[in-house]
């Protein structure tokens, strides 16, 4: 290759990359409308009890971690985790607040909700006000899902019943 060939060649890259157009800003309002609808979707379905439309905004391999359980991962164990809250509670529940972080194809949200649950078999009902990180992921489709989910409760812990000691 020829010293005019090289200088030429490199001069051809150089200009391409300078030419290059850099990445775009992400959307921010297409994104926080499209996380608010996934999350509406996923709050909505808990509370009626349509697991399917829960199961339909998280992935397969979804890493749950509800207060004072162990963690739930993927689908199937998400089914029996929501079915088994809804065989002993009617739901209701809200989202309060919302912070997204947009890093490439993940979206980090920090939410605040209020979750109510009634005892199917009566009794008192449990009114809670959450906090929690969803971590979304953007699908192959354009689309977001949740892939972790993490959240707790305000209210204290339940108190401890003291031990009792035998006279020895």
């Amino acid at each position: 290759m020829s010293r005019q060939h090289f200088v030429t060649g490199s001069l051809v890259v150089v200009l391409a990359a300078a030419c290059a157009q850099p990445e775009a800003a992400p959307d921010m309002a297409a994104i926080e409308q499209a996380i608010q609808a996934v999350r509406d979707q996923e709050i909505g379905g808990f509370s009626s009890g349509n697991i399917d439309q829960v199961l339909a905004v998280i992935t397969p391999d979804v890493h749950m971690m509800p207060p004072n359980e162990p963690a739930v991962v993927g689908h199937d164990a998400a089914r029996a985790w929501a079915q088994a809250i809804h065989a002993q509670f009617d739901v209701s529940g809200r989202y309060t607040s919302s912070n997204i972080i947009v890093a490439g194809d993940y979206v980090i949200e920090r939410f605040t909700a209020e979750l109510a649950l009634t005892p199917k078999a009566g009794g008192a009902g449990m009114a809670e006000t959450l906090k929690g990180i969803h971590i979304y992921q953007r699908q192959a489709d354009g689309s977001w899902k949740i892939i972790q989910d993490v959240w707790n409760s305000d209210a204290p812990p339940p108190a401890v019943p003291p031990t009792t000691t035998t006279g020895q």
